[in-house]
């Protein structure tokens, strides 16, 4: 039977508030990489990853300090007007760094109204608790993806500013004309902005901080010393956001960039008709098609379609284009009458995916497939350890598959050292499928184009059979250097793998590599190297630990031991994050590209915590030692995704997008349910009086910050089983360290 009795404002109002800001957090999280990665560099998805941790952590540690001043209402006010502020900062161009900064406001502000949300729970309902906070949490990892593109970053600030405004008004206690005021009024201002911004009015802030950015860095937009007047137009994505940029002095063609990097040229139509490009930029790219002749063509990371009219030019009856990004149609579309219909030609069809997604799902043969500078196109983006799944061993055995017997694959990089890395994963891939170094190179033409000014300017032509000498003579075309090609001298074959003579150096990593490591352009060797490359980690580990001892030493003055369950909740949260990056890595093959796959790993994870808390904690929590076995169970299971996951050839191949996202959920099931259970355990057991709640998440959140950066150097350095296994170890060390259940909370 239903009771109509008024709401118990104790437990409403915390229960709804962990709802509310644990939504906006993860919406505002994920949108954070998108615009730090343009404005600042691809590696910032896990800066972005623990600086909403490390504010969350901050915000818990206020309340605890200084409780009266960080009462919910005001946190919900200051946590709108937060917001406001970020997106006017964005907007008028602050820095990345700025940006970084005031980003931890709205996330402290949320730190102190989930915290103080635990504490007015308490113990009793931590299960519950912890459960709200994950399935609100996994709601807004599969939100934010889709708000991408129809909103800008600084729009979906907005739109999240409007709704902790309603929170806000939720809290008021007695609502005063004053407090309803102040809160109407960032109301309208979000609003205001929404709508002047949605009329195109505002200026764009971050397209000028991403054009200030030092020459030497990854933006390689900016070499060409580009104003904003040069950015003809723009559109965010999921995957990023497309700048459409013309050089100046350039009349024939016009660059697409995302993220200011990864060029790929728009070709004046009349000029793409006549192959101009293929004497000055493009000359390697149009090498295979002038010699080879190849009538079926597969070119992957198509982008513009500058490939495309090189495959028509020469011959080919059918092409077949690959590109990721779903906004390169329609602003081909919008350019139409410079670039002319490029994919609407006849025997032309673009397909909008993930090129080894539709690789694995085709069974066409192709006489030609073309990979060039899918997510290059500039000799600094190495060291930010993109994922880059196109270049593995097990992405080059599927393209030779998909090969007619006398097809080829043609690869095309700007570096020497991705060069030479590209050439011995290719040559590992033939050799597990059977040919030897010695025959692999018979098959095998490297040519490089020495010229400035050029991104394009090392190809691989690869063939599963000999090479015909006759193709090699026809490739051989000045001023284009023929680096190898068959019937060379064995002295040449000897410089070839000479690291040097690519202009390699001993301290590089260009090893082949895999997919459970896919990390191409991450080339320093060791954990030293890898970790120096990006202090600015370092900084951030740092301060979560500072942080993490500052917690624990504000309840020195407990009656009852704080320090083991703290710690404890130091190795859950370290060892949360850990699985968290772990497995969205792992799986971003089959759940179609990065961004999906933190949307719907974390999605599935969370929700699957969320539910072990639930059905899983009360058996644990029965038990004196609960957190110990929970703790145990997790760790165990953690190490049985860890193996079972370490080979995903057969869920890649599966054609169905359902089916592979509804098996993904699946694998994630007894490693979700198991790590939601420890920690809301020791909140139950340990979590008296409230205050100790509120601490405990503080400590568990910033400890996931530590976790998080340990994460990104096991998956660098280790690849995914390591960090997994790393997860597993620091669940079975917080199994070891769990003092038994508080009586005086059981």
């Amino acid at each position: 039977m239903i009771r109509c009795a008024p709401l118990d404002t104790r437990t409403y109002r915390p229960a709804a508030t962990i709802a509310i800001v644990t939504f906006v957090v993860l919406v505002l999280e994920l949108t954070s990489t998108r615009l730090y990665a343009y404005i600042g560099s691809s590696h910032a998805t896990s800066t972005a990853l623990s600086i909403a941790l490390l504010g969350l952590g901050i915000g818990a540690a206020v309340r605890l300090r200084f409780p009266r001043v960080a009462e919910p209402r005001r946190a919900a006010a200051g946590l709108a007007a937060a917001l406001l502020v970020l997106a006017l900062a964005a907007i008028g161009g602050a820095s990345l760094p700025g940006l970084v900064a005031l980003s931890l406001v709205p996330f402290a502000f949320a730190g102190i109204l989930v915290s103080d949300a635990y504490a007015l729970r308490g113990s009793a309902a931590a299960r519950a608790t912890y459960a709200i906070d994950l399935f609100c949490a996994a709601s807004g990892c599969l939100v934010a993806p889709r708000l991408l593109g129809p909103l800008t970053p600084t729009e979906i600030m907005m739109v999240l500013g409007l709704i902790t405004c309603v929170l806000a008004l939720m809290l008021l206690e007695q609502r005063g004309p004053r407090a309803v005021a102040a809160i109407a009024l960032i109301a309208i201002a979000h609003v205001s902005l929404l709508v002047i911004g949605r009329a195109g009015k505002l200026p764009d802030g971050p397209l000028q901080v991403l054009l200030q950015s030092d020459r030497h860095s990854e933006k390689a937009i900016v070499e060409s010393g580009t104003s904003t007047s040069d950015v003809l137009d723009s559109v965010w994505t999921p995957l990023g956001r497309v700048d459409l940029h013309r050089t100046p002095g350039d009349r024939d063609r016009l660059g697409v960039f995302t993220d200011g990097m990864s060029p790929t040229y728009m070709v004046q139509e009349a000029r793409a008709k006549e192959g101009s490009f293929e004497s000055t930029w493009g000359l390697l790219m149009s090498l295979p098609y002038r010699a080879l002749h190849p009538d079926h063509v597969l070119v992957l990371g198509a982008g513009a379609g500058a490939s495309v009219w090189l495959a028509k030019k020469y011959g080919s009856s059918r092409i077949d284009a690959v590109e990721v990004n779903p906004a390169m149609p329609d602003l081909l579309a919008r350019w139409k009458h410079f670039a002319g219909d490029v994919y609407h030609q006849p025997g032309v069809h673009l397909f909008t995916e993930d090129a080894r997604r539709y690789l694995a799902d085709t069974t066409e043969r192709y006489d030609l497939i073309e990979l060039a500078l899918a997510l290059t196109g500039n000799a600094h983006e190495q060291p930010a350890g993109l994922e880059a799944h196109l270049y593995t061993v097990e992405a080059v055995q599927l393209y030779l598959r998909r090969l007619t017997p006398t097809g080829v694959l043609v690869l095309i990089h700007s570096d020497p050292g991705n060069a030479y890395r590209q050439l011995l994963t290719v040559l590992e891939a033939l050799e597990a499928n059977g040919v030897p170094r010695d025959r692999a190179l018979e098959g095998i033409v490297v040519l490089n184009d020495p010229r400035p000014g050029t991104a394009y300017r090392y190809m691989l032509i690869v063939r599963t059979s000999p090479m015909p000498l006759e193709a090699v003579d026809d490739l051989d075309v000045p001023p284009a250097e023929l680096l190898w090609g068959p019937g060379d001298p064995p002295e040449r074959r000897i410089q070839l793998l000479d690291r040097k003579q690519l202009g390699a150096t001993e301290a590089d990593d260009l090893t082949p590599v895999h997919d459970t490591r896919p990390y191409f352009f991450q080339n320093t060797n060791g954990l030293g190297a890898t970790a120096l490359a990006q202090p600015g980690r370092l900084w951030v580990l740092a301060g979560a630990v500072l942080l993490v001892l500052v917690l624990m030493i504000e309840r020195r003055r407990d009656a009852r031991s704080f320090l083991r369950p703290a710690s404890v909740a130091t190795g859950l949260g370290s060892a949360f994050m850990c699985v968290e990056l772990a497995l969205i890595q792992r799986f971003t093959l089959a759940a179609g590209g990065t961004l999906y796959a933190v949307s719907f790993v974390l999605f599935s994870l969370l929700a699957w915590s969320g539910a072990g808390a639930l059905l899983l904690g009360g058996r644990w929590r029965r038990l004196d030692r609960g957190v110990s076995w929970a703790s145990l169970a997790a760790g165990l299971a953690i190490a049985a995704t860890a193996l079972f996951v370490r080979n995903l050839e057969w869920l890649d191949s599966i054609s169905s997008e359902a089916g592979r996202l509804v098996l993904i959920a699946a694998l994630l099931a007894p490693a979700g349910l198991a790590i939601g259970c420890p920690f809301p355990l020791l909140l139950a057991h340990h979590g008296e009086p409230t205050p100790r709640i509120a601490s405990l998440w503080a400590v568990n959140g910033a400890a996931s910050v530590a976790g998080g950066i340990v994460a990104v150097l096991a998956l660098r350095v280790g690849g995914s089983t390591h960090a997994l296994f790393i997860a597993a170890g620091l669940y079975l060390v917080a199994a070891a360290m769990a003092p038994a259940a508080d009586r005086a909370t059981t």
